[in-house]
Formats: structure tokens, sequence, C-alpha cells
């Protein structure tokens, strides 16, 4: 089996709290903020209602990732951002011949233009040979 790993290089302090700072963004970024948002949608939906609790930011945070999984489950792969793997699956042999068939088209269409600029290339040659006579 062929896996490519990457390999992320943290080099001293700098490089720690560079990770921690980035780690940290992306928590703030992806989970705090809208957890946030939700807690006070929440809690001024439950202005309106005399039985309903308030919310505090721990519990928006549990609502979000509620909310974000059961969207990403219910989405059955048509979801904007998904995980998986990029390697695509083997070519045919059917792909393989209309492959080599294009480039030696693509080859037939580059070898008359070179086959102009090497007699270009003699006649260039022959002259400079006359000259120099």
């Amino acid at each position: 089996m062929n896996k490519k790993f990457s390999v992320i290089k943290i080099n001293g302090i700098k490089g720690i709290l560079l990770a921690v700072f980035i780690v940290g963004c992306l928590i703030a970024g992806f989970l705090t903020f809208p957890g946030w948002v939700c807690m006070h949608i929440w809690n001024f939906t439950a202005g309106y209602f005399s039985a309903m609790p308030e919310m505090s930011l721990t519990h928006g945070i549990i609502l979000w990732c509620i909310i974000a999984l059961s969207m990403y489950a219910l989405n059955k792969g048509n979801f904007a951002i998904s995980f998986g793997s990029a390697v695509q699956p083997a070519p045919s042999e059917e792909r393989i011949k209309e492959i080599i068939k294009q480039i030696n088209e693509k080859n037939a269409q580059i070898l008359p233009i070179m086959k102009n600029n090497d007699n270009i290339d003699e006649d260039v040659h022959k002259n400079d040979d006359k000259m120099i006579k």
C-alpha cells in the first residue's frame, strides 16, 4: 500500500506558540463563535416563552455541534466541504489508449513545425559556411 504522510515540522518555542495560536483560532472560528451565535439566538427566542431556560456558552457550543453534525449527516455527500481522498481510480485500457492517441496527434502537429525549423537551421548554417569561405 502506497500512502503519503504529511509531516508538520515545528521548530522551537516560536513554532509551538504559532501552532497553539493556529489551533486556538480554528477553535474560536469554527466552534466558539458559532456557539456564541447559537446561544444568543436561543436566549433571544427564550425571552418570548416563559418556561425556556437560558443557555450559557457551553450549551451554545453543544447546540452548534448538534446542528452542524446533523446537517453533515443529512446532506448525503452533497456537502460543500467533505473529507476523502483525492486519488482517482486507475484509468481503464480505453482511457489509456485515448490519451496515447491524443499525444500522438499532438506530436504529429508539432513534428512538421520542428522539421521546418531544422530546415531553417540548415539554411542558416549553409549561409554561415559560405560567408566564412
